[in-house]
């Protein structure tokens, strides 16, 4: 069969977003995620300011992403055996119920802090499954070679949901409380539901999942583990995850030493989203295929690390806001490069799987390293504890990315479809 040359060029002239399925989902992951991020603004504000604990914030966000260390490796497996995009309206459409109490609670006056606790907890389980299932298929919306662009333009669009959310919610709770920014985050959840289910060229993923049989979880992470590539990004994410991924859920108190406001908080999360957005349209030019996939990913703990290093002893607001730009420019690039590493470039009969020990390591880590810094920062404070968890990061990529240059392979995956 020749190759459609002229037809390949057209397709990557438009790009993923000239394709209606892919437009819909977009736009259903922006609002996704601005409903995600308000009730995380909302959550983390709400407990900072009734208890006045980092720790508790920390809790919080352990509960928060706990969940991910036994569900994303249950939904990436289900994700191998079964119809993904199925999968995803029923997770999505049940998924709207814990914000849905959050907020009738919060607009009555009866939210209190066991129940944020249980209702974060809850909504937590739910999308520990359904968040790898759901990045596994996006790729499928456009020709295959759109993937990489898709994986992108995903972020990006987690990037801007994720910087209007994050603004909005700190007003909305400012101006009318926590109930709106919790109601609003159902109503997203289930906006995703109903875009997926009309989504049918996403049957794709469904017949791939069908033909390799597959699921088991120990044996996919087994084959995929051998992959050298899949070790340098597993690692890396890791790594991000304990030392600079939790300072995103204890902003509050980080917010909290330069006043007490919903408002500030939101704007301090909303400057990382913008870094993350100037750095997608370069990390899609960085990482075309695995390998220098997770050498782009060491390259983004770096970023973040002498960002976080250098905001442990910023002494003005300005300055925190330039730094946190950076954290966020180093955070994308980690995200697009592992997320794109883990969907495009490991064997397909195991992709749900690789998906989803990704979103285990990288945000069971991310709550393990939320109570230990939530703790730290109560005895030995922000900056103190920012500056020792920036150099161990640096540290440990600088000497990851030495080991890569001193000529460590990719180790070849025997056979295609495991039982």
């Amino acid at each position: 069969m020749g190759i459609d040359i002229a037809g390949t060029r057209e397709r990557l002239r438009h790009g993923p977003m000239s394709y209606p399925a892919f437009r819909r989902i977009m736009v259903a992951r922006v609002i996704s995620t601005m409903g995600t991020w308000m009730q995380n603004v909302a959550a983390g504000f709400l407990v900072y300011q009734m208890t006045g604990s980092a720790m508790l914030v920390g809790l919080l966000g352990f509960c928060a992403l706990g969940p991910n260390l036994i569900g994303t490796p249950v939904g990436g497996a289900l994700a191998d055996r079964y119809c993904p995009r199925k999968l995803v309206v029923w997770f999505s459409s049940i998924e709207v119920l814990p914000p849905l109490v959050l907020g009738i609670a919060g607009l009555t006056g009866h939210l209190t802090l066991p129940l944020i606790f249980i209702g974060v907890i809850v909504e937590a389980c739910i999308h520990s499954m359904v968040s790898p299932i759901q990045q596994l298929i996006i790729p499928f919306a456009v020709p295959d070679e759109l993937r990489h662009a898709a994986v992108a333009s995903t972020s990006a669009a987690y990037g801007v949901g994720s910087l209007i959310g994050t603004a909005v919610g700190g007003t909305l709770v400012e101006l009318i409380g926590g109930g709106a920014a919790f109601t609003v985050n159902a109503v997203s959840n289930l906006m995703v539901a109903v875009v997926f289910a009309a989504s049918p060229v996403l049957q794709r993923a469904c017949d791939l999942a069908r033909a390799s049989k597959g699921g088991n979880i120990f044996k996919g992470v087994s084959r995929g583990w051998r992959l050298q590539i899949v070790q340098t990004v597993m690692v890396g994410a890791v790594l991000f995850a304990i030392f600079i991924a939790p300072i995103q859920m204890l902003m509050p108190k980080i917010a909290a030493d330069h006043g007490d406001s919903a408002m500030l908080l939101g704007f301090l999360l909303a400057v990382m989203g913008v870094g993350a957005l100037v750095a997608n349209g370069r990390v899609r030019r960085w990482a075309h295929d695995g390998e220098s996939g997770s050498r782009t990913l060491l390259l983004g703990v770096v970023i973040c690390a002498v960002g976080v290093m250098l905001l442990a002893i910023s002494p003005w607001l300005a300055t925190d806001l330039l730094l946190l730009a950076i954290v966020g420019f180093g955070w994308e690039v980690i995200y697009v490069s592992g997320s794109a590493t883990v969907q495009l470039d490991v064997p397909e009969d195991i992709r749900g799987r690789m998906v989803g020990m990704f979103f285990t390591l990288a945000t069971g880590a991310t709550a393990i390293g939320a109570v230990i810094m939530g703790a730290l920062f109560q005895d030995l404070g922000v900056a103190q504890w920012l500056f020792i968890a920036g150099a161990v990061a640096l540290v440990c990529a600088l000497f990851i990315r030495f080991r890569l240059r001193r000529g460590m392979r990719m180790i070849p995956v025997k056979g295609t479809i495991d039982g």
